[in-house]
C-alpha cells in the first residue's frame, strides 16, 4: 500500500469514528450534530469529486416501488419487534421500560415535531451516513473479496447497533438487526440509497406514533 492511500485510508477511519461518536459527545441542540456531520461528508466527497449521488442517492431513484418497498418492509420490521423479539427478550430477561420517547404520549403537537426530526434525522441523515457513506468507504477495503458488500454491511450495521448505545443492549440488538435489513434492501435494488431511506423512516414513523397511542412495540 503506497503512502497516499495509506493517508486516505486514515483519513476515512477518522471521519467514520467522527460520525459515530460526535453526535453523542458534542451533543448540539435539536439534532444540529448532523449539520455538521454532513457538511464533513460533503466536503470530503467534494475533494475526491465525488456527491452524495456516489454513496447511492440517485436522482431517481425514489419512485411508487421505493414507497411500498418501504411501508412493506417498516411493517415487517415493526410486526418481528413486537412479536418476535420483544415477547422474546422480555420472557428470558428483565427489561427497563423504554422512556426516551415518554414526552411525545398523548401530545401531538410533540408527536409531529418527532416525526418531522425522525424523517430527517433518522430516515434520511442516517442512512446517507451509515449505508451511504461508512458502509461504502468500508466496503473498499474489502474490495478484493467477492463477498466485500456484505463484509462491509455487517461491520457497518455492528456501528449502527453500537450508535444507538443510549438505548442499552435491548436497543443495540434491534438497532444492528434493522441495519441488517437496509443493508438488504441496498443490495437487492442495487445500491439505491432511497429504499432504506424510506424504510428506516416509515418505520420510525410508526413506531413514534405507537408511543403516542400508549401501544407497546
Amino acid at each position: 500500500m503506497n503512502n497516499k492511500r495509506f493517508t486516505q485510508n486514515i483519513l476515512k477511519a477518522f471521519i467514520i469514528a467522527f460520525l459515530v461518536l460526535f453526535p453523542h459527545f458534542v451533543p448540539l441542540p435539536f439534532y444540529s450534530y448532523a449539520v455538521v456531520c454532513l457538511a464533513v461528508i460533503i466536503f470530503y466527497l467534494r475533494r475526491q469529486k465525488e456527491t452524495l449521488r456516489d454513496l447511492g442517492l440517485k436522482r431517481n431513484g425514489l419512485t411508487a416501488h421505493t414507497l411500498i418497498v418501504g411501508i412493506l418492509s417498516a411493517l415487517l420490521w415493526i410486526a418481528f419487534n413486537k412479536w418476535i423479539y420483544h415477547p422474546f427478550i422480555t420472557h428470558f430477561f428483565v427489561v427497563e421500560p423504554y422512556t426516551e420517547y415518554d414526552f411525545i404520549r398523548n401530545k401531538l403537537s410533540n408527536l409531529i415535531i418527532t416525526l418531522v426530526a425522525a424523517w430527517i434525522i433518522a430516515g434520511f441523515y442516517e442512512e446517507i451516513v451509515f449505508r451511504g457513506f461508512i458502509q461504502t468507504t468500508i466496503r473498499e477495503w474489502f474490495i478484493k473479496s467477492r463477498h466485500s458488500f456484505w463484509l462491509a454491511g455487517f461491520l457497518t450495521s455492528i456501528l449502527f447497533g453500537l450508535y444507538h448505545w443510549q438505548q442499552g443492549i435491548f436497543g443495540i440488538i434491534p438497532s444492528f438487526l434493522a441495519a441488517l435489513l437496509w443493508t438488504f434492501l441496498l443490495w437487492r435494488y442495487k445500491g439505491n440509497l432511497w429504499y432504506p431511506i424510506i424504510s428506516h423512516a416509515i418505520y420510525d414513523t410508526i413506531a413514534l406514533t405507537m408511543i403516542y397511542f400508549g401501544i407497546e412495540i
